[in-house]
């Protein structure tokens, strides 16, 4: 494969193309640092809202993101690893942790091992694509129901409620899968041609320091879409899907289609 040089990794435009990020987290420091910053209350630590203090902390205004965040669950020691999406890549990245994270944050990111690599610049519409995201498929509604449970419902749990006890006939899966299709319908740029429910857990967030924690869906959703815009689907895989995209969710990992 020939590797694309610094000058080649543009866009039509000029602009960088888009890069891939991955780091090999050590847990433990990242823990410490996150502890030494009160972000491990008693009842709740948010891991994706500390990872976005501790990139924007680091990076600056070159953090990636969207991200996504793997921790071994229940221990907070062990490896981790961390994929994102940016504009600089990991020399970029390194420069800029040079100059900004202290090295504690440095020993979390393991920040000299971080690797890059270019985007494709062009996508063809029709195009099938394999993905994975970590979504947290949650809906608002009126400022009525809103002031009795908060601002965002579970969707899965909205639909629920509308039916009598016993009453729901459909799965979280296809609620969900239904709430991603509407999320990349809103988006453009791709169609939603399948998608299934590879994991769920409810968690709980914060996304303000000193903030109550809020009670939410946790959702691993795999899945094949089709490119109908090259531009839009660029968009979409720069910007993520779905809503908390500053805190580790909506990252669009691509795999192989799966076969129809």
């Amino acid at each position: 494969m020939t590797r694309l040089t610094r000058a080649d990794e543009r866009t039509e435009t000029g602009a960088p193309s888009l890069q891939m990020i991955r780091a090999d987290i050590d847990s433990a420091s990242f823990h410490r640092w996150a502890g030494s910053r009160r972000m491990m209350g008693r009842h709740a630590f948010d891991e994706g809202y500390a990872m976005h203090c501790l990139l924007t902390e680091s990076f600056g205004e070159r953090a990636p993101k969207p991200f996504r965040l793997i921790l071994p669950r229940g221990r907070a020691s062990g490896g981790g690893v961390f994929y994102g999406y940016g504009r600089a890549d990991a020399e970029a990245l390194q420069e800029a942790a040079g100059q900004y994270a202290d090295p504690l944050q440095c020993a979390a990111l393991q920040v000299d091992g971080l690797q890059s690599k270019p985007m494709p610049v062009a996508w063809k519409p029709g195009q099938r694509l394999g993905f994975e995201v970590l979504v947290r498929p949650t809906i608002r509604r009126s400022k009525r129901a809103q002031r009795h449970a908060g601002t965002e419902w579970d969707a899965f749990l909205w639909e629920a409620i509308q039916h009598p006890k016993g009453g729901m006939e459909r799965s979280r899966e296809e609620v969900y899968r239904d709430w991603l299709r509407a999320q990349f319908r809103r988006r453009g740029g791709a169609r939603l041609e399948e998608a299934r429910l590879k994991s769920f857990q409810r968690t709980r967030v914060i996304r303000r320091r000193g903030a109550q924690p809020i009670e939410g869906p946790d959702a691993v959703m795999t899945g094949t879409l089709s490119v109908t815009d090259a531009e839009g689907f660029a968009n979409v895989l720069a910007g993520g899907i779905g809503r908390h995209r500053a805190y580790g969710y909506g990252m669009l990992l691509l795999r192989p289609p799966r076969q129809s």
